[in-house]
């Protein structure tokens, strides 16, 4: 597939407004008549077509979910015809559909389930006493019965008033006759109740799995209830799954939150056989109402990955990528791979703790390989930048072994990353998609208690990998935050952190580049740039409309921009009330 230049070299635009505009004029003058009108006309607006900062039309045609004519509205009136419907946004913005560039819709749907245990600005609760309120009120309103499991979803240690992980007595407190399992705000920790524990055998002596911890009491031998990485999938794998109905009604409502943050093509971020099924069951009951694209995480038990057809095109809006593998874990929970110690070690642990491997050196470099020898697009969950550097070696090592190099791996998160690993990553086509919402929810327990202010401060180097010439995107990891693009785009452009600290200003870019990360650059990341991210003639007709222009507003303000209408294939699937 033909490669694109990134958005901008060393400081300077590829392209310019002026050639953009230029293009829109010569498609208005030269461009025949059309054998057939448009369906849908929209005028009247900020048609901001990402192709260049300043390449704005007024007017988008719009025919058989393709754009067809891009330019002023009065140039559209050549496309109109008796059956063609005419759309005036009142000077409303328009832009590309956003991309989702990592997230897991599959984990927003099994949400619907859970207990919502965040805390603000995502929901109520501030402290352990309001977490275990919540589970109370979660238990009676769904009638949840003795032995029955009950689940809660985004409780955050962080931003709890002790400032530490419930324990297994506080869950007891709740309920001893229902196993009860939490999961982190990261997605990398979880907490269980003394019931849970016993049915999965892990309360006295258990042995730490690899690349997971069960963390101890004092005894050294006895559950504390807190469970690290692969240490809470035992747990995990006791809950009863929900029906097949239930999933594709789950996915369903997934979607439609997608949709109201202007997303219409999400990732599902790594997914097991049985999310799959799931997905292909949507897709074949024509429930896939925006693009998903699945990622098959490498632990899970696929049978035969060679059969799959991965890296192909969307049949009924579901695509597969390619292959999820997991470095390290969370930063957030102290979980990462550093190269250097945490500022704070979690509790028991030594002063010099610096998280730890998922992966052994000589297993990685057999799935880089693997998937190089099948042309399988691999994205890396890599947080530390030992966890990073671990990847950069054994590209490296494959590289050196093959005729033809490694192509277009996306790094992500890339949170704690270097200079140098910057420039290496640019050397060994690695492209990082950046969980910069970080900046706003973790920046303060960032400064103050997992990496200190010097490594906090480089978090999520946006602007530097713009520099070298990358080709960053940015995500929010959903559920482990909201899937809410315009957050993030400001999370980009301001970095403030919950108490309003600038959390490494020198990494903030302009809201054009913040955009392109979720449009422009994301297509490209996933191979998908000749049909998306940008609003030009021939590409799919997916787009959002806002009630501002983010390029126009307050820095401040984008966050408040309100999705009005998103369309997939030129069909609305979201409209603001």
């Amino acid at each position: 597939m033909m490669r694109v230049s990134p958005i901008r070299r060393a400081g300077q635009w590829l392209g310019t407004g002026a050639m953009a505009l230029a293009c829109l004029s010569q498609a208005q003058a030269g461009t025949p008549h059309p054998a057939a009108p448009a369906d849908v006309l929209y005028v009247n607006g900020t048609i901001r077509t990402m192709e260049a900062p300043d390449a704005v039309a007024e007017a988008v045609a719009i025919r058989d979910g393709r754009i067809v004519a891009v330019g002023t509205s009065k140039a559209m009136r050549s496309h109109r015809g008796a059956q063609t419907q005419v759309v005036d946004l009142h000077g409303r913005t328009m832009l590309p559909g956003f991309i989702d560039a990592h997230g897991h819709l599959s984990g927003v749907a099994a949400q619907a389930d859970s207990a919502n245990l965040a805390s603000p600005p995502v929901s109520k609760v501030t402290d352990i006493a309001a977490l275990q309120q919540a589970l109370r009120d979660h238990i009676q309103a769904r009638g949840i019965p003795p032995g029955a499991w009950v689940r809660g979803w985004g409780y955050d240690d962080a931003t709890l008033a002790e400032h530490r992980h419930p324990t297994r007595q506080e869950l007891d407190a709740v309920s001893t006759d229902r196993p009860i399992l939490l999961t982190h705000a990261s997605g990398h920790l979880a907490v269980a109740n003394t019931k849970a524990l016993e049915m999965a055998g892990l309360l006295h002596d258990a042995v730490n799995p690899p690349g997971g911890v069960i963390r101890r009491e004092a005894d050294g031998r006895t559950a504390s209830g807190v469970l690290e990485e692969t240490a809470f999938f035992p747990v995990a794998a006791l809950v009863p799954r929900p029906t097949l109905d239930q999933r594709v009604a789950a996915l369903g409502q997934a979607q439609r939150i997608y949709a109201s943050y202007g997303i219409t093509t999400a990732q599902d971020g790594a997914i097991s056989p049985d999310d799959y099924a799931a997905l292909q069951e949507a897709a074949r009951r024509k429930a896939l109402t925006i693009d998903v694209g699945a990622l098959l995480f490498f632990r899970a038990p696929w049978e035969n990955l060679d059969a799959l057809s991965i890296g192909s095109g969307y049949q009924d809006h579901l695509r597969i990528l390619g292959i999820k593998l997991m470095l390290d874990g969370s930063p957030q929970g102290r979980t990462a791979w550093l190269s250097e110690p945490y500022h704070h070690a979690p509790e028991g642990l030594p002063a010099s703790y610096h998280g730890y491997a998922q992966v052994k050196d000589e297993d990685l470099r057999t799935w880089i390989a693997r998937a190089a020898d099948h042309d399988w697009q691999i994205f890396v969950h890599v947080n530390g930048d030992q966890a990073m550097q671990q990847l950069l070696d054994q590209i490296a090592a494959v590289d050196a072994a093959r005729p033809k190099p490694v192509e277009r791996t996306i790094a992500i998160h890339s949170q704690i990353v270097t200079s140098a690993q910057l420039e290496r990553m640019k050397a060994l086509d690695v492209q990082p998609s950046f969980f910069v919402a970080h900046t706003f929810y973790w920046g303060d327990w960032h400064r103050q208690i997992t990496l200190g202010e010097p490594r906090a401060e480089r978090i999520s180097p946006l602007a530097e990998a713009l520099a070298i010439g990358l080709v960053p995107t940015t995500h929010n990891d959903a559920p482990v935050v909201p899937p809410d693009v315009m957050r993030l785009v400001w999370s980009s452009v301001v970095r403030k952190t919950r108490s309003g600290f600038v959390l490494g200003p020198q990494e903030r870019v302009s809201p054009y580049e913040a955009l392109a990360m979720v449009t422009r650059n994301a297509a490209w990341q996933i191979h998908e740039e000749a049909d998306k991210g940008t609003i030009t003639p021939g590409k799919a007709a997916d787009l959002v409309v806002l009630d501002q222009d983010p390029l126009k507003v307050d820095a401040d303000a984008i966050e408040h921009i309100r999705i009005v209408r998103t369309l997939k294939d030129g069909r609305v699937v979201f409209e603001a009330p």
